[in-house]
């Protein structure tokens, strides 16, 4: 069983869970205080003679009115109660919250689990073996993302599959992924299409939109046109199957996932290389 929360473990909670750009509102951390019926402090806010709005920040005042609830009842029931209220998924049900819901549980179960607990895919905050160093506390809050670090994994990749790490959901991890090859390729070529139609027509060897090598020896024509159908094959293998394959039927482990992800890094510093034929509008 974990310590109740010290001094340091509420600054570091609330300094994420009212992080400035990705935390909760004022007015959502408001409402979570009065639910659990922990009192709002007030911040000290007020106008100054320029008409500028001065006042602790909303990490600070946070902080006060956990601190203060602690130090009146010395324990920390509510603010537990606090945490999972905030970190309740059905907060959360709009698209457009699932990346501060993704940010928060992550950022927020590195400071539990160096306490000893986490916040659980429910919400709520159980007891788990204490952290003993940042490494552990990386691997541990997600052992897909460290080990896609560990083979340098393209930043591109990175970029599409961010959003799904902690929710381990490979599915949109991969489906995400691939489609962002074609986004890649799109943005070299200025081409619109999509899928086959579009790899075939980038790489045409007649009439090429992108290219890498001179194309003048049948080495350099092979490597080019290898490149055009691991692109087909990477669509038709994974993204037109994810497509057409309802999410619960789509299995796949985090080994089989991490040789996808590798593959489509492998294409994606390919595609560094790659550059728009010169005279193509």
């Amino acid at each position: 069983m974990r310590k109740i929360f010290t001094e340091s473990d509420l600054r570091n909670i609330s300094g994420v869970i009212a992080d400035t750009n990705n935390g909760l509102t004022k007015s959502e951390l408001e409402r979570h205080l009065v639910e659990n019926r922990i009192e709002v402090l007030s911040d000290g806010s007020y106008s100054n003679q320029f008409g500028y709005r001065i006042g602790l920040n909303k990490r600070d005042w946070l902080y006060n009115c956990l601190a203060n609830e602690m130090n009146k009842s010395l324990s920390d029931e509510k603010v537990v109660k606090f945490i999972e209220s905030s970190m309740s998924p059905v907060n959360y049900t709009k698209i457009s919250q699932r990346e501060k819901y993704n940010y928060i549980l992550e950022e927020l179960n590195k400071v539990l689990l160096l306490i000893g607990c986490e916040i659980n895919l429910s919400g709520k905050l159980v007891d788990t073996s204490k952290a003993e160093t940042l490494n552990e506390v990386d691997r541990r809050v997600n052992s897909l993302r460290e080990k896609l670090y560990t083979r340098n994994i393209h930043e591109e990749v990175m970029r599409y599959c961010k959003s799904d790490y902690l929710r381990k959901d490979y599915y949109d991890t991969v489906f995400e992924a691939t489609k962002g090859l074609a986004e890649r390729v799109r943005e070299i070529t200025g081409l619109t299409e999509d899928g086959t139609s579009l790899f075939d027509k980038a790489f045409s060897t007649k009439s090429p939109y992108i290219v890498f090598n001179a194309l003048n020896t049948e080495s350099e024509r092979n490597e080019y046109i290898g490149l055009k159908e691991l692109l087909n094959s990477l669509f038709h293998l994974i993204r037109n199957r994810a497509a057409h394959t309802p999410k619960i039927n789509w299995k796949q482990n985090e080994s089989e996932v991490l040789d996808v992800l590798t593959m489509i890094s492998f294409v994606h510093k390919y595609l560094d290389k790659c550059c728009k034929y010169p005279g193509k509008i």
